[in-house]
């Protein structure tokens, strides 16, 4: 196996399947500035085989550099482990060739490809990777038919109804200085950052499709959220929140409702993500109780490093 560099245009006519709307040349383009270099690699031994694109910043080459993943994207089908661990072995070899400090690689949550993902952990702890952070993300599976309100819990059940009684209303709508206006506010309140601008989350949507939402009441908006269409099945809620004081009303019960209904009314959309709840692998335990009383499943989202020096 060997690992060639090349330059966004090949990267582009190389790989027709990105494993993502991450991994695609427009948006590392759209990204680069964040870090020194973008660098562009193709693996290959009697077929192309996989392409993937890092980030260098101080020494350290990252995976994703600007995203919530990183990962091979297939070029040829049908990769053994034995090319995934050679390809790893490559990666490894030029970063040493380099002087390079350390690759920090951050891998999808295993439900978006399992068979691809797990050969690419494999690889990873066999080139010597140690596991960084094991965080946890939750989705829902979406089922044709399958009625929402039998996948929640008692708690959760009891939380819409009142949120029902309360006259919420939920809208699709083109309105993303409202939706990031609650969104940062709901930030503000709990305590979390928020890592894109207003202005980020526009030009970002211009390469992954998007849609916003908002939860009204008699007080106006109240909650909202922000969606990306990741691969063809997958879809991930990017941010979602409500206004504090209106905790009360259980706008995020009602938003969780019609945000699932909506998907899983489209075609060939298999899983609605949410994102995880963890830092550092440590569970935010409250978070982890709410996205499993509304129906979640959860899988493992696994981040590697490698020391060099």
């Amino acid at each position: 196996m060997e690992i060639r560099e090349i330059t966004k245009e090949e990267y582009s006519g190389f790989v027709q399947n990105p494993f993502s709307g991450f991994d695609t040349a427009e948006f590392f383009e759209l990204n680069k500035h964040k870090v020194d270099e973008v660098k562009y690699f193709i693996f290959e031994n009697n077929k192309k085989r996989f392409g993937l694109v890092a980030g260098i910043k101080d020494g350290v080459l990252k995976c994703p550099f600007s995203a919530t993943f990183g990962i091979f994207s297939e070029i040829a089908h049908n990769n053994k482990i034995k090319h995934y661990y050679e390809a790893v072995c490559c990666l490894k070899n030029l970063a040493l060739d380099n002087s390079l400090k350390k690759i920090i690689i951050c891998t999808p949550p295993v439900f978006y490809n399992e068979p691809h993902i797990t050969k690419f952990h494999n690889a990873l702890i066999c080139n010597g990777f140690h596991l960084l952070d094991y965080d946890i993300n939750f989705q829902f599976e979406l089922k044709v038919n399958q009625d929402y309100d039998s996948i929640l819990n008692t708690d959760a059940r009891r939380n819409l109804k009142i949120a029902v009684k309360n006259n919420l209303k939920f809208e699709k709508t083109d309105n993303v200085s409202e939706v990031y206006r609650i969104i940062k506010q709901n930030r503000e309140e709990k305590g979390f950052p928020l890592w894109m601008s207003e202005n980020d989350i526009i030009k970002t949507a211009g390469i992954i499709k998007s849609d916003y939402f908002l939860v009204s009441s008699e007080y106006g908006n109240i909650a909202a959220a922000y969606v990306q269409y990741i691969t063809r099945n997958i879809v991930n809620i990017v941010y979602w929140g409500n206004l504090q004081k209106f905790d009360r009303l259980y706008p995020m019960n009602f938003l969780a409702k019609n945000v699932y209904e909506y998907y899983n009314g489209q075609k060939n959309i298999e899983y609605l993500s949410i994102g995880t709840a963890t830092l550092d692998s440590m569970p935010n335990f409250g978070l982890c109780d709410f996205k499993e009383s509304i129906g979640c499943t959860c899988s493992p989202k696994l981040n590697f490093a490698l020391d060099l020096q």
